[in-house]
């Protein structure tokens, strides 16, 4: 078979196994390292060889870049103090003390290959985190340090996996040496990332200027741009790491304001796909190479040793991070008096699940099967199943033990959202709807005719409504909100009877494709914005 048949089977049984995993009681990437072994096992399935360099090409920049994309600098900038001290010192940590402890208890291990998984495994998933803190409501603040910590620990967790694996290279490592390598070639890739992220900007600007937005270029160039930040970054002999972060730091600043509606939408449905795709395929890969890995490790160790190995580094993966997070939460605020006029100290129960939120995902995954599989003499690389093995037993029990508990702690503890997102929203959607009303009242949109002074009136009257709801307190606001509610139902309602008038009209052949997609697309659209509305209210 060839390589691109190789991708569709991928894909297939990427959504194969999705579906399956909807029915299955537990964390959605367990499934696909299961079935994938599964799949693996089976004789007649085609032999997937992975190349590791194509893999981290392939996977990590554009899952580091949307990562950066969606943090919001705002929050990242309130909560940075929190942030790096979970993302810089909470990897450095976690690295030492996995790399100690695995050296010390695998015989045979190297010194760096052992700090190389624990720079592996440092890094925590978004994904996994933000699918139970965003449908539960947890603060806001809580959520900012926890997505800004994955944000920057997937950055300087991988840069120490870079440091680690040169050192198992040349056979020596110098911490202050490598103190001062970080330090400019992280200077340099952040550099070199916003020197991307601006000249992709100006490009698209440029486009923009010569003719209307194509949505189609702009996609492409946004899903282009953290590779090129990348090989920018490996060109120069930078941090392409941060590079990418940085790049998407950049974008997801600059992009909400440039593009146009058609743009932001096409954008973010192609960029979803992507991800899904990603973060599906780094672990159906791994369960087709799982096999193999599986017996590599059974040549060289035992069915209880292997157990030991992986129960040990998990829980010293868990335990480092539940250690490091109240010292640290709390020392600041003893050492330095004048943080607490700035600063309020986080209650136990925020820090509690912060600490509890450690789970690992792609990231990890990606970095460990990115491990070459020869050194540069030719010979095998040391203990490369292993630690591809032991990552792939960090990520199992922290999403099996750690995923499936989050939930129950959080509601447990009590932890519930602060009204910060909701007076912001609130705010937001006055200031939008008192301008549109302006609008709709300055002098130079009056109508001249009737019939438009009528229209008018019919829209001003909505967005008076509107305002009202948005202004309303006490019974006033939930009488207005019990009326919309009540609205959006008899419109969902209307809706469903105009797709099925429309539909029917197709099917019988009265109106073409041409005709139907369209009218279909408006629905759907507007359909999805009463959801939309209706989980609001409800939330």
């Amino acid at each position: 078979m060839t390589d691109f048949e190789h991708a569709l089977i991928l894909i297939l049984l990427l959504t194969a196994l999705s579906i399956a995993g909807r029915w299955l009681p537990w964390p959605m990437p367990i499934t696909y390292v299961v079935g994938a072994s599964a799949a693996a096992f089976w004789l007649h399935f085609p032999r997937v060889v992975l190349n590791p360099e194509f893999f981290f090409l392939c996977f990590v920049p554009p899952l580091l870049f949307s990562d950066g994309w969606l943090m919001p600098l705002r929050d990242f900038m309130t909560a940075r103090r929190p942030i790096l001290t979970l993302a810089i010192g909470l990897v450095i940590f976690t690295t030492v003390a996995i790399g100690l402890v695995a050296h010390w208890l695998v015989p045979g291990l190297p010194l760096a290959m052992a700090f190389a998984l624990g720079a592996v495994v440092s890094p925590t998933d978004a994904v996994a985190v933000g699918a139970i803190t965003q449908r539960l409501k947890v603060p806001a603040r809580l959520t900012a340090v926890l997505n800004g910590e994955s944000l920057m620990n997937d950055a300087t967790g991988l840069v120490a996996f870079k440091f680690a694996l040169g050192a198992l290279a040349v056979g020596t490592f110098s911490i202050r040496a490598a103190s001062v390598n970080f330090l400019v070639l992280a200077a340099g890739g952040i550099g070199a990332g916003l020197v991307v992220g601006w000249l992709v900007g100006k490009i698209r600007d440029l486009l923009r200027h010569v003719r209307s937005s194509d949505t189609f270029i702009e996609v492409t160039l946004s899903l282009m741009t953290p590779y090129a930040a990348y090989l920018l970054g490996e060109k120069l002999g930078l941090s392409s790491i941060l590079a990418v972060v940085t790049a998407g730091l950049y974008s997801g600043w600059r992009d909400p304001l440039r593009m146009d509606v058609a743009t932001r939408q096409t954008n973010w449905a192609v960029w979803s796909m992507v991800l899904f795709w990603l973060n599906g395929l780094a672990f159906v890969l791994l369960g087709l190479q799982f096999p193999s890995i599986l017996a590599a490790m059974s040549a060289h160790y035992s069915a209880g040793q292997i157990l030991l190995f992986t129960a040990v580094v998990s829980g010293t993966a868990i335990l480092t991070r539940l250690i490091w997070v109240y010292p640290s939460a709390y020392l600041p605020f003893l050492l330095f008096p004048r943080l607490r006029k700035r600063e309020k100290p986080p209650s136990k129960q925020l820090v509690m699940v912060a600490g509890w939120a450690g789970m690992r995902g792609t990231i990890t995954l990606a970095a460990a099967l990115s491990i070459p599989e020869f050194t540069a003499e030719g010979t095998p690389f040391p203990a490369r199943d292993l630690v591809i093995f032991l990552s792939l037993g960090v990520i199992m029990v922290t999403l099996l033990l750690q995923g499936t508990t989050l939930e129950w702690l959080i509601c447990r503890v009590g932890l519930r959202a602060d009204n910060t997102r909701i007076k912001e929203e609130r705010l937001a959607r006055i200031a939008a709807v008192e301008a549109g009303l302006a609008s709709l009242r300055h002098p130079e949109v009056a109508p001249t005719t009737k019939e438009g002074r009528t229209v008018l009136g019919l829209i001003i009257a909505e967005y008076e409504h509107r305002l009202l709801e948005l202004t309303a307190e006490g019974e006033t606001q939930a009488a207005s909100q019990r009326h919309r509610a009540a609205g959006r139902q008899h419109r969902l309602l209307a809706l469903q009877a105009e797709r099925t008038a429309i539909d029917d009209l197709w099917t019988r052949d009265v109106i073409t494709d041409d005709i139907h997609r369209p009218l279909q697309q408006l629905l759907d659209h507007e359909e999805s914005l009463l959801h939309d509305q209706s989980g609001r209210a409800e939330s």
